[in-house]
This record gives structure tokens, sequence and C-alpha cells, in this order.
């Protein structure tokens, strides 16, 4: 029961997180800010907020987290009258890296395919077509 309670507080607070950052925060270094999830602790004192800015240029990041810090106390007012608990968690931002984690596997998947297509080997039945989508299971079938 904690679990699911602790999940459903932490979907609540990166939906409310996301609205407040886009529309009552007015500092122009949030521009483009998405927040991509949020964890609280077990005991609701914490909550661990992530962050991505569109662009990814390191400075344009380090800006963004410079502005949800400035603003924490302004973001926190407006998160504890919207929710329904008894104490408002101390908001903890962190910048979501897995977006650029999956650039990169992208990235490098992209450059396997070309090495492959440029050594001419047979297209192997790994359930993916030339472009990358999954083929369905007929088409591997042979049917």
């Amino acid at each position: 029961m904690t679990l699911r309670r602790q999940k459903r507080i932490a979907d609540i607070v990166q939906r409310e997180l996301s609205d407040i950052v886009h529309r009552r925060v007015k500092d122009p270094r949030l521009d483009g800010v998405t927040i991509t999830g949020a964890r609280v602790s077990p005991d609701y004192q914490y909550a661990d907020v992530y962050f991505y800015r569109l662009g990814g240029d390191p400075e344009q990041l380090q800006e963004a987290q410079q502005g949800l810090e400035s603003a924490n106390g302004f973001i926190r007012r407006e998160l504890g009258s919207r929710l329904t608990i008894r104490h408002t968690p101390a908001l903890r931002f962190h910048l979501d890296e897995s977006i650029d984690y999956g650039d990169h596997i992208e990235t490098l998947f992209a450059q396997l395919r070309q090495e492959r297509e440029d050594q001419g080997e047979p297209a192997r039945d790994d359930g993916l077509d030339a472009d990358g989508t999954e083929s369905s299971t007929m088409d591997r079938a042979g049917a």
C-alpha cells in the first residue's frame, strides 16, 4: 500500500510541477524545461524531480537548473497549495540524462546499420526492417 501511495504522490507531484513551471514561473531560464519524472522519499519529506531542457546545451541546462533552484521556494509553496498531504516535500532538482543517453544509443545503432550496409552484409532476421522499425510476425514467418 505504501509503495502504491508513494508512486501516486510522485505522479501527482510531477504533473503539478510541470503545470507550475510552465504556467506560473516567469523565469526565462525555464523556457523549454520539461519535468520528466519525480520520486518521493518513503517518508514524503523529499521529492527528487528530474527535468530536461530541449536543446541539451550544457550551458542552458545549467541555467535551467539555477532557475529551478532560485524558484524552489515559490514552486514548493504553489505545490503545497495543490497537494492534499500534510507536509509538502522539499524539492531536489536533477538533470534527466536518460534522454541524452537514449540519443547516444540510437546514434550507435545507426552507425552499426550504416557499417553493415557499407560492408554489404546480408540483412539478418532480427525483427527489424531496413528503417529500424519492428517488422510484423507474418513478415518474419515468410507468409
